[in-house]
């Protein structure tokens, strides 16, 4: 009875920790009740658990709940033991000196784009830094990433992503963005001229392993007021070189 009862703990602490990762924004208590088919006394019961693991976290502002820092936590040792380590720091300085722009490396959390390493010459005050996310459909690194997810994790995305126009060039419909991933399957690579930021443009390429799985991506951007758009897609050579020559180390065949 125990065991079972322990179960059910799990069980339903694993839901209410999917629905927030899930869920674009915070719920409230009811709304994660409601949500989950939990009572109230249940799901309050869940919601302490997980709050004093940190699994989630509270805003007493308006009485609601997002993911917590714990969960990170666990997604950087997920990172470490993909072995992300064959890939050096080394191997982004030499890109970012090669082609003179800035570079950085990123993995899919969910629904955001997670950069994870970055080099920065040419530094822009409001770009995200190591660390820091950014939407899937305005970033080069993301919109790789939304081509190569299946048709059902395409359904799961444009199901809750709010499609948010950054900028007059963002593309806010999946029929413009899925007419963007034809292109970035066709070329290998993706790009985002000025549509997270007025002045920055990037573009960026996968790192595959050997069952054709993207593992993470490689993006070079720079501030407009340092190269133009044009002067960054001559430097895609440069970045397939690299991210074939890592993905060689994945057990990809290039």
């Amino acid at each position: 009875m125990v065991r079972e009862v322990q179960s059910s703990i799990v069980e339903k602490s694993v839901a209410v920790i999917d629905l927030l990762a899930h869920t674009k924004g915070r719920l409230t208590q009811t709304e994660i009740a409601l949500a989950t088919g939990f009572n109230k006394s249940s799901t309050h019961r869940i919601l302490s658990i997980l709050l004093g693991q940190d699994l989630v976290q509270y805003d007493e502002r308006d009485r609601t709940y997002s993911t917590g820092p714990r969960l990170l936590n666990w997604a950087h040792a997920a990172w470490e033991k993909m072995d992300l380590s064959l890939i050096e720091d080394q191997d982004l300085i030499e890109l970012s000196e090669e082609t003179n722009t800035n570079v950085a490396l990123s993995v899919r959390t969910e629904h955001t784009v997670t950069f994870v390493r970055t080099r920065i010459p040419h530094p822009y005050r409001l770009a995200v830094k190591t660390g820091g996310q950014s939407e899937l459909h305005n970033t080069a690194a993301g919109k790789v990433f939304l081509a190569h997810m299946t048709e059902e994790e395409l359904d799961s995305y444009f199901a809750v992503a709010e499609l948010e126009k950054f900028t007059e060039t963002t593309l806010t419909t999946r029929a413009a963005l899925e007419k963007d991933m034809k292109k970035t399957r066709k070329n290998g690579y993706a790009v985002s001229d000025r549509e997270e930021f007025y002045q920055v443009a990037g573009i960026a390429a996968p790192i595959l392993d050997y069952d054709q799985r993207i593992l993470a991506t490689i993006s070079l951007w720079v501030p407009l007021r340092n190269a133009t758009f044009a002067d960054l897609l001559k430097q895609t050579p440069l970045l397939l070189a690299k991210t074939e020559a890592i993905s060689a180390r994945f057990g990809q065949m290039v």
